[in-house]
């Protein structure tokens, strides 16, 4: 045993990361010795200084790469003593500790820290802690692959310690996952959880997960994890936020956001009855995420109940109507829509703002919007109705006046002077507001006089085309209006006929400018302006179609809509030849 020491400490004093699968002294070692003798061996070597730890964990990863589990002659598997069984259970429950990333992942980054004498220590530490990892979950893959055949209870290799200790690995992307760790961590759970295990996950989140989440209370839930009635509010003076060990996952526990979401991911529509026993000891951690200060924690928080909420609409479960959560969610989640410029940086505003709108949205859907055999007729279009004014209202409160909130317009009255000094996020919200459209369908109608001013200063805005995914989907956005408000569309022929002239003749003059003179570096390239001219034509084409073919209203024609229809053509004549560049905008032969 000293000479493998010896050997696996001189190995990682050269080059910890290239090392050897198996050292030479490993031969005699396991003659000699059996599992017993080694962890008798790495116990009595337990220290804290990382380069002990690490020859630790390399010795016993070469004895066991070396330990033959079979019995000569091809005899089978050795079946395992009570002694080599607990050695067993002790080398998984050690490794799994040691596996687990360190508290130094947890440390914020900031430009103005990266050149300390902190900072620098902080980043030894993570390096640390990845080999640690790797050493880990190397030795407990070995383990696994050699050792159950012979253990009479194989759940040794499975246990709770052991699987969250894997699944801490199952995203490569986090800092503390090498591409060795993830590739034996997804090998070692591939195998353990074919069957699906799921009174294992119950463990897993009840002795695991849910403990580091529910330090700090939720008063919007009880502990059963449903909707709490008679709340009591926290106390203003509260000191209890601001303490770290109230928030383990956070600032200790750093893996528990990645086994929450590992373990999310297994859910499948077929496992309904698992998902919902299960559910309530999920509540807490993503309430707990989406009510963070910090947005990267809110964004994960709503990516994790977006996740959840696809295998609970695809089966059909009613678990959020049941435990009352409905509205805990909309309550948590409607706050991050307020993180706009200034406060909030463009760039995490988009990124908050990408993972709530789809978690809201999803809830909606979930709750109200799919029918429900369980349910009456009457209960269904109650759940639809309800479905609409939840629509509706966050069109309006948010992402309208979220629109007018970042550029410069006025939301009382259309303006030619707007301005978007976040373009990128005004994008964004354009294109949600397309989706929120579509969502209504005929309903829009309502909200012309609010939509239509979004519309009008985003297309005149003379510098548009600094942008072009800004026009491009406010474009969109017009076209599905039309679409959607036919009826009483008329009634904004003028706005809407204006605002897309305006766009087209700016399309039209930076088409010239760029003929004049070299485009320079941030201009908008000519594809882009010929995807901007395209879809501006498709979207007089369904105007005027929507304009020639009115609606009855409760069987009757309005005398003003027929006007519209008659002198349509008339008005488009008139745009024409006050600008001849407007006719291959409003007569172009988009079918063809």
């Amino acid at each position: 045993m000293d000479q493998m020491r010896k050997e696996a400490r001189e190995v990682l004093q050269r080059d910890p990361w290239n090392r050897p699968g198996f050292l030479r002294a490993a031969f005699k070692a396991t003659a000699k010795n059996g599992l017993p003798e080694l962890w008798q061996d790495v116990s009595s070597h337990d220290s804290t200084v990382h380069l002990d730890v690490c020859e630790n964990l390399y010795t016993a990863l070469c004895f066991v790469d070396g330990w033959d589990p079979l019995l000569p002659n091809d005899g089978g598997p050795k079946q395992l003593d009570r002694n080599e069984t607990e050695a067993v259970k002790n080398l998984f429950q050690w490794a799994s500790q040691l596996a687990l990333p360190s508290s130094a992942f947890a440390a914020p980054w900031t430009p103005a820290s990266a050149c300390t004498n902190k900072h620098v220590e902080i980043k030894d530490a993570q390096e640390e802690s990845r080999l640690r990892s790797a050493l880990a979950i190397q030795l407990i893959l070995q383990l696994s692959a050699k050792a159950p055949p012979g253990l009479s209870d194989r759940s040794i290799a499975s246990s709770p310690d052991v699987v969250l200790a894997a699944a801490c690995f199952t995203e490569q992307k986090d800092p503390w996952t090498t591409e060795d760790s993830h590739d034996e961590a997804s090998m070692y759970l591939d195998v353990t959880m074919q069957d699906g295990k799921w009174d294992l996950i119950a463990r897993l989140l009840r002795e695991k997960i849910r403990p580091l989440f529910t330090k700090a209370k939720n008063p919007s839930i009880t502990s059963e994890g449903r909707k709490n009635f008679h709340p009591v509010p926290l106390s203003r003076f509260d000191g209890s936020i601001l303490d770290d060990a109230m928030k383990p996952w956070k600032f200790r526990d750093v893996y528990a956001t990645r086994v929450l979401s590992w373990i999310i991911s297994r859910y499948k529509p077929t496992d309904k009855a698992h998902l919902e026993a299960h559910f309530p000891l999920l509540v807490p951690a993503i309430l707990a995420l989406i009510d963070d200060d910090n947005l990267t924690f809110k964004r994960m928080g709503c990516e994790l109940f977006s996740k959840i909420l696809q295998p609970i609409h695809q089966s059909g479960s009613d678990i959020l109507v049941r435990t009352n959560l409905t509205s805990v969610f909309e309550d948590a989640i409607t706050p991050c829509l307020l993180s706009l410029p200034t406060i909030t940086p463009e760039d995490s505003s988009i990124r908050l703002l990408s993972a709530a709108y789809p978690a809201l949205l999803s809830l909606f859907k979930t709750v109200y919007k799919t029918p429900s055999p369980k349910k009456s007729k009457d209960q269904n279009a109650k759940d639809r109705e309800t479905y609409t004014a939840k629509i509706s209202k966050i069109l309006r409160s948010n992402l309208i006046s979220s629109f007018h909130h970042i550029s410069s317009s006025t939301p009382t009255a259309i303006s030619t002077s707007a301005s978007f000094p976040h373009p990128r996020l005004s994008t964004f919200l354009l294109e949600w507001i397309t989706t929120f459209v579509k969502e209504l369908g005929i309903s829009t109608t309502k909200y012309l006089q609010e939509i239509t001013p979004v519309l009008y200063t985003t297309l005149t805005n003379p510098f548009g085309t600094a942008h072009p995914p800004l026009l491009l989907a406010a474009v969109s956005t017009t076209k599905f209006v039309v679409l959607n408000a036919h009826p009483r569309i008329w009634r904004w022929r003028g706005e809407i006929l204006g605002a897309l002239c305006a766009c087209w003749l700016y399309v039209v003059g930076e088409k010239e400018d760029q003929g004049k003179v070299k485009a320079g570096k941030g201009s908008p390239s000519v594809t882009e302006l010929a995807k901007i001219t395209r879809e501006l034509q498709s979207t007089v084409y369904v105007l005027k179609h929507t304009l020639q073919n009115p609606v009855a209203v409760n069987g009757e024609f309005d005398a003003d809509q027929l006007l519209a229809k008659d002198g349509m053509q008339q008005e488009l004549q008139t745009l024409a030849e006050a600008d001849s560049e407007l006719e291959a905008l409003l007569f172009a032969d988009v079918k063809s």
